[in-house]
């Protein structure tokens, strides 16, 4: 595969994951959130889950999909995340030294799809592997949850991906 088809298809992977959903995956008392831009590297750092996708999207037959559902490892999740084709269960780890690595739910266990590099500016997540550059919005970021928005009209999404703090 090109590089450059293997960065799209990561970051595609990337937005959908990270820019599903508004709902919580879980209680949380901290009030902290991105909404006046206090994101740092030091509040991303550490490993995260996906735990639930909103927005719309066009599925394997380029039609559009609207979705706003948790996911999990069960069967069912699994299966709809095969169904929508443009993502995976996934986890993503932000390193305090800026690099961002994503596991990928397989056959049972997560393995490591890739390491790249990350910034933060404001709001805004910024992966970049010196020849692509993807932004997308941090809406929600405090001790055990992140939400992450992105879009791109021209590949027909608008997601927003919760994932919660694994550690």
């Amino acid at each position: 595969m090109e590089k450059k088809n293997l960065w799209r298809l990561l970051t595609v992977m990337l937005v959908a994951m990270l820019s599903f959903g508004f709902a919580s995956c879980g209680d949380d008392d901290d009030d902290d959130n991105n909404g006046g831009g206090n994101v740092t590297v030091e509040k991303l750092a550490g490993l995260w889950e996906l735990c639930h996708v909103k927005g719309t999207a066009l599925d394997e037959n380029d039609q559009p999909i609207k979705f706003d559902r948790d996911v999990t490892t069960s069967a069912e999740d699994l299966a709809w995340l095969e169904y929508a084709d443009f993502i995976d269960f996934v986890r993503y780890e932000f390193g305090k030294d800026n690099t961002f690595k994503s596991y990928v739910w397989s056959y049972g266990g997560f393995r490591e799809e890739g390491t790249t590099l990350y910034s933060i500016k404001g709001q805004y997540l910024i992966v970049a592997d010196g020849e692509y550059e993807d932004r997308f919005t941090i809406t929600r970021l405090t001790d055990t949850e992140l939400v992450i928005h992105g879009s791109d009209s021209e590949d027909g999404y608008d997601v927003y991906a919760t994932f919660k703090r694994i550690k």
